[in-house]
């Protein structure tokens, strides 16, 4: 377990007082944490929460709004209490100092601008040595995030992306930046080894073939639903650990709610035939009691959700990946 100041704990926890803090005029706080009003204080926390409310290029019809998703976690988590789960028997609030930072800053005209404040953010809480959780936005976001960490560990770090899509577009529409490139522009950046990027979940025929020539040509290990049908999810997860935490410092894991089924995801993408909403919780408990350096949660569509479906896996998500991180072997941090 992440254990650092317990009387700060104790002090700042809502559920010793019964309160909700607000991140912002009416907002709460995820799962009521503590808010984040200075930043040099980020030290003191195990976790930071971030919204990165961004979204870019549309790519398909309808599909937009989610940069209206972390303000829709932060409203949805107010269900989940201290954020306890009886089959680990561990309680989330009372195991980590966790904090709020807010929404991250956007210009809504101005992607390099909005890319850099969020580069920024994610580069102050990493070199605090502070576990991030962030709600997007569009895929896109993930992009200035690990252009963050890549930086503070060159060459040393590792990325699980679960996602029914490549996401490695060299470009959508004359934009570079569209939420079909990150994996691209990842792959790209000077200090990351496109070894240790890891695609998990990829199908469906919203793929296209040059998406998976540049995976191979660049050395990108793809793990399909057809390969997690055929070797179990627990065999694929421990084999994409293996690969992104071999020679480095640990793996990123960024989440695309497409991974899911669409039965599970109705808010999401359509894209059927992926993992239960079951599945992926457990493998974001498993994860987070490993070497996982940050996490990522986006492309949910509030406006399109089904009574709010997709927005509470997205908060069921969060809490077991923070039940992991909480009760994780001290050798694994």
């Amino acid at each position: 377990m992440i254990e650092k100041n317990r009387s700060f704990r104790e002090a700042t926890s809502p559920w010793a007082t019964n309160i909700h803090h607000m991140v912002s005029g009416n907002v709460p706080t995820f799962l009521g944490a503590q808010p984040i009003k200075d930043p040099g204080t980020i030290r003191d926390f195990d976790v930071v929460v971030a919204g990165l409310p961004w979204e870019g290029t549309n790519t398909w019809g309808s599909y937009s709004g989610c940069e209206q998703t972390p303000k829709a976690c932060r409203l949805a988590s107010l269900r989940y209490g201290s954020g306890y789960l009886p089959e680990y028997d561990v309680e989330v609030m009372n195991s980590l100092i966790i904090g709020d930072l807010g929404d991250l800053p956007v210009h809504s005209t101005d992607v390099a601008k909005t890319f850099a404040a969020f580069e920024e953010a994610a580069a102050r809480v990493f070199a605090a040595g502070v576990f991030p959780l962030f709600f997007g936005g569009d895929h896109a976001v993930t992009f200035p995030i690990l252009k963050a960490l890549s930086t503070q560990r060159p060459g040393r770090i590792g990325v699980l992306h679960f996602d029914a899509h490549f996401d490695n577009a060299g470009e959508y529409d004359g934009d570079s930046f569209a939420r079909c490139c990150p994996l691209r522009r990842i792959a790209e950046l000077p200090d990351m080894d496109p070894a240790k990027i890891v695609h998990i979940g990829i199908r469906g025929p919203r793929n296209a073939p040059s998406q998976m020539h540049y995976a191979r040509e660049k050395g990108i290990p793809v793990y399909t639903m057809k390969d997690i049908h055929r070797l179990g999810l627990p065999v694929v997860l421990s084999a994409a650990q293996e690969i992104a935490a071999n020679g480095t410092d640990g793996y990123y894991v960024t989440v695309c709610s497409d991974i899911m089924d669409q039965a599970s995801n109705p808010g999401g993408p359509i894209d059927f035939g992926g993992l239960s909403s079951g599945d992926m919780c457990e493998a974001l408990f498993t994860l987070g009691r490993g070497r996982i350096l940050g996490l990522d949660l986006v492309e949910v569509y509030p406006r399109l959700d089904v009574r709010e479906v997709s927005i509470h896996l997205l908060v069921w998500l969060a809490i077991y990946a923070l039940a992991g991180l909480a009760t994780r072997p001290r050798s694994g941090l």
